[in-house]
This record gives C-alpha cells, structure tokens and sequence, in this order.
C-alpha cells in the first residue's frame, strides 16, 4: 500500500501546486483505509454470502477505481515512483475482481438484460481507463494491459482511437485505424500527433499541451480544484504515454503545465535497464573460451563435449585442457 506523507514531505516533494496537504491527507487517509477494507471484504466468503451479485460487482467496482484514484493522488502528493510502480500490479487485480464480479451480475437473475459496460468510454469511465492505461506504460507494467484490453472491451458500444493506438505498443491487432475519440476533447488532438513524422511531433505535443486545460472545459476534472477532495492534480497522462511510446524528444515541452516529465524519464530508464540487462544476458550466453584462455567473467562454465563437465571459475583463472574437442563454454 502507498504511505501517506508527512506535512513536510508533502511540502518538498508535492507535484501537483495547487493541491494542499489538508485535501491530500483527508483523502489519502480515506483511500489507504478504504481500499484494504474492500479487499478484505470481497475476499471474506462470509460478507460475499450476505450480498446479492449487484451488490459485489458495486463493491468491486469501487474498489477499482478508488485504486486508480490513489495512485493518483499519490503522484500528485509526491510520492516515490517506484512505490507507484510496486502498487500498480494490485490494481489491476482489483480491476480483475471488478471483471469477474460484473460477470457474474451480468449473468445473474438480476444483471440478465444488462447492456452496460464495465468502464463506458462514453462517459465519465474513461477517464479511469485512460489513467489505468497510462500509468501502466509509464510505470513499466505493460505486459498487464492485456487484461486492462479485455475488461474496457465488454460491451462497449465504440472504442476510443487514442485508447486503441496506445494499447496498440503492447496488444496486437488493436483497430489503429479508428478516427475518432469517445470523449473528443482534448483527446482527439493526440491522434494527429501518432500520424506525424517523427520530426513534427514534438511541436504538435507541445501544442497539445498548451491547449489541454481549456480543450477539457467539458470534462469532470475542469475545475475540480475547487471542489475541495474531489481534486487529484490536473495531469496530461496521455501527453506522458505517447512521449514515451513515440520516443518523442520533449526537451522543448518537458516544463509545460500538466505534463509529468518525471514518469517519462522513469518510464525511459526503466527501458534503458530491461534493455542492458537483456544485452547483458545475450552476451553471457554467447561467451565461448578454450584450453588457455583466461576466463572473462566468473561464474559456471561447461564443456559442451558428452559427457559435459562444469566447473566454478574466478574472472582472469586460466582454462584447464579438459582433453574437450571444443574448450569450454557457458
């Protein structure tokens, strides 16, 4: 679970300007209580006994989305982003007790008929998922949005073009070639920038992000700051993701309002590492040496010959004639 910050943690490392830590606090004291109490209750065979599947499928999905709130929060307040990173994978098992517990509504006697979607991009939903989707690029978890995929699909009357093209990175055959965004504004502006050539996009998110706040007058967070715990931080996610995902240089935007310069870097970094330590693995797996050699990096060394023989050698120790046809490798 993601801590809730001191006053003076809050005061150096909060992101967000325009939230206080009187909101912060009141809110991430609500969300660190409310969200084990609703693990525990769907996990509890005798609370689940005593509700109907309209009543779990409620509980869950409120669990879910106040998961996705918390980590919102929590970047706003100033929260490490590896302890973001480390929360995320159990928000997408809070969205996966939500998809189990919406079809078993769904299915029963009082959900039969039902048409409504899990999360309807055509309302208020989508902002969960736009987030859910954003935050699981950027904190390094894409291989879960399989499932985040699968869930927004049920019974959505149309998806969203920018939705698709940024599961697009990690699923295959998403329908990239959808024109349109459920919400329109602002997001319909970040379909042009995924056509672009390289060398055009970094001015086109810059736009993008300059016009943000005022393009989203029409959505529920416009304003949310005076609405006292209802705000969480105004923050372009998908601006983030599709830096990320597009490998834009942002150095000319990277200070703008509402974009989260710091979850790109990490999102890159993350990259960076997987990528050398997979560099590092191919190498490893690569190294041959013969009768002679001096070892090149310690660890265990087998002869390939049958039988095989494996030895322990220090980095710099000098290969033994093992009377082998090939030396020894790996």
């Amino acid at each position: 679970m993601i801590g809730v910050l001191s006053p003076e943690g809050f005061r150096t490392r909060a992101r967000e300007k325009l939230l206080t830590y009187e909101i912060y606090q009141d809110e991430a004291d609500h969300l660190v209580s409310a969200i084990p109490r609703g693990r525990r209750n769907l996990s509890d065979s005798d609370w689940l006994a005593a509700k109907d599947e309209g009543q779990k499928a409620l509980a869950a999905a409120t669990l879910a989305r106040l998961s996705v709130d918390l980590l919102t929060l929590a970047y706003s307040g100033g929260a490490d982003l590896a302890e973001l990173s480390e929360f995320y994978p159990s928000v997408v098992r809070n969205w996966l007790t939500h998809e189990e517990l919406q079809l078993a509504y769904d299915k029963s006697p009082l959900g039969n008929g039902s048409t409504t979607a899990t999360y309807a991009l055509l309302g208020p939903a989508f902002h969960y998922v736009n987030r859910m989707i954003c935050f699981g690029i950027l904190l390094g978890w894409g291989e879960h949005l399989a499932h985040v995929a699968r869930i927004i699909e049920y019974k959505n009357p149309q998806m969203d073009g920018m939705i698709e093209r940024l599961l697009s990175s990690y699923i295959p055959n998403r329908d990239t070639t959808i024109t349109e965004c459920t919400r329109h504004l602002p997001y319909f502006k970040t379909l042009k920038i995924f056509d672009a050539p390289s060398d055009a996009r970094p001015a086109l998110m810059a736009e993008y992000l300059e016009d943000w706040y005022v393009a989203s007058r029409r959505e529920p967070y416009y304003d949310s700051h005076t609405r006292d715990t209802v705000f969480k931080g105004y923050w372009s996610w998908e601006a983030a993701a599709i830096t990320f995902l597009l490998d834009i240089d942002d150095s000319s935007y990277r200070n703008a309002e509402f974009y989260p310069a710091d979850l790109v870097d990490f999102a890159r970094r993350a990259k960076l590492d997987e990528t050398s330590a997979n560099q590092q693995r191919t190498e490893s797996s690569n190294r041959r040496i013969k009768a002679g050699d001096a070892c090149p990096i310690a660890g265990t060394w087998q002869s390939i010959d049958i039988p095989s023989t494996i030895k322990l050698f220090t980095e710099g120790e000098i290969a033994p004639d093992l009377g082998s046809r090939y030396g020894l490798t790996v």
